[in-house]
């Protein structure tokens, strides 16, 4: 690890953070409001026996490097925010906001970042128009649809922008977005297109969301287009068309203490020398006892990804991820370790358990633990003889001190099994994780 540097970014955030600390936030002035922030993080994480066991590959280069990856991360991300009224139901609003992220020690346990990764860059810059129910925003800035499921992440902060475990980068760019919020409707037409490492693609739809049995309801359509030509080449995009119906936190009076999210995504359409024909749903149940102590709270979840029983033809059967984005624990990285390193939402069935429960005001305890099998008998196409990849278990705090401050910390032990063990070796990869934001 490179001490100086380390030094120096530390150095940087004291003093950032001490100078917000007696800030205003908040400005008003006539017409004006504007709003100012600062988001910083800092992560630590020790893994052994990476790739079970099979070692450290550098995403770049190639190189395969030890077994044990020890590497930090930090990043600052101010941000502002203005809206200025025209007049009674007419304003002007707009943001901006710029990340400095950087990647120290080994590198991320899947060589996608190395120590001398990182940079400052402008994120978010946008303006816009509201009237009424409509927002109406051109410009780079986020956007999410339902859960994540699909969209929600523009930028996978991958090689050169550092701090790829902590993803301070999410911002769509060269975004058009008109949005509707009138009563129980409410919906977004858009266009948004992602980040070079994630492909380049444009995204193109509407959506729609409307109150349903205690839940919400959810319908997407987009098309995918312009995808960057070696990207395409690698994972053919362009022409691809996707559909999505969700039911969000649902439930039903006589069980007010059970949740109900289910979720289904279809993709089709034709490109260029290719046909896709993915799907991937969910399932997923809630139960709380409100009643007991600590308040537990019960998750099961059930997942299902397609694969491509033959990679080699030109009809791509796999699901792609395209923009998800991790939005708790469990979704859509699923399995800090397994998620983060080995599978990616696509050719994967996936079981995960979890218990949680309100240890004292402002922390929680939990344990999770994932089921993890092959949809097709392949690894991104390198053939297996057997399903079942592995079995990823959790134990983590996360404490909110306060509004501003939270951190967790968590250990995640992955089990391989037999196509694991096939394509990498028979280790038990682990990862002890610790993670502190601060928030002005």
């Amino acid at each position: 690890m490179n001490n100086q540097n380390l030094g120096s970014l530390s150095t940087l955030l004291l003093a950032s953070l001490t100078s917000l600390a007696h800030a205003d936030s908040h400005y008003e002035n006539g017409d004006l409001q504007a709003d100012f922030s600062l988001s910083s993080g800092a992560t630590f994480i020790d893994s052994h026996n990476v790739n079970f066991g099979a070692g450290q590959r550098d995403y770049r280069s190639g190189e395969v490097k030890g077994e044990r990856a020890v590497w930090q991360e930090a990043f600052l991300k101010p941000e502002a925010s203005f809206r200025y009224t025209l007049d009674q139901d007419l304003r002007l609003v707009g943001g901006a906001s710029l990340v400095a992220a950087h990647t120290f020690g080994d590198g991320d346990a899947g060589g996608y970042t190395r120590n001398s990764d990182g940079k400052t860059s402008l994120e978010e810059l946008y303006a816009g128009i509201e009237r009424g129910p409509w927002r109406l925003t051109l410009g780079n800035q986020n956007f999410r649809v339902g859960t994540g499921f699909i969209l929600a992440d523009g930028n996978l902060d991958l090689l050169g922008e550092g701090a790829y475990w902590s993803g301070p980068r999410t911002a769509f760019r060269d975004g058009v977005i008109l949005a509707y919020r009138g009563g129980a409707l409410s919906g977004q037409a858009f266009s948004v297109r992602n980040d070079d490492d994630l492909g380049g693609a444009r995204f193109s739809g509407a959506n729609l969301d409307y109150p349903f049995l205690r839940g919400q309801l959810g319908l997407m359509a987009l098309k995918v287009s312009d995808v960057g030509s070696q990207a395409n080449q690698i994972a053919p995009r362009n022409g691809m068309q996707v559909y999505n119906l969700r039911w969000l936190d649902g439930g039903f009076e006589a069980l007010p203490e059970l949740s109900i999210s289910a979720e289904y995504g279809l993709q089709t359409g034709e490109g260029e020398q290719v046909s896709f024909s993915g799907h991937a749903w969910y399932v997923r149940l809630d139960y709380g006892f409100a009643d007991l102590p600590l308040q537990p709270k019960l998750t099961y979840r059930y997942a299902l990804f397609s694969g491509d029983d033959d990679p080699s033809d030109n009809r791509r059967k796999s699901w792609d991820p395209l923009s998800k984005a991790y939005t708790e624990r469990g979704s859509w990285v699923i399995g800090d370790v397994v998620g983060n390193y080995l599978l990616n939402d696509s050719n994967e069935r996936v079981h995960m358990w979890r218990l949680a429960g309100q240890v004292a005001p402002g922390l929680s305890a939990g344990t999770v633990y994932y089921q993890f099998s092959l949809d097709e008998e392949n690894y991104y196409g390198q053939p297996v003889s057997d399903r079942r990849f592995a079995d990823e278990a959790a134990v983590y705090l996360d404490w909110a001190a306060s509004s501003q401050l939270f951190a967790t910390l968590s250990y995640n032990w992955v089990k391989p099994k037999a196509a694991a063990r096939e394509v990498f070796g028979n280790d038990t990869f682990d990862a002890l994780q610790l993670y502190v934001g601060y928030r002005f």
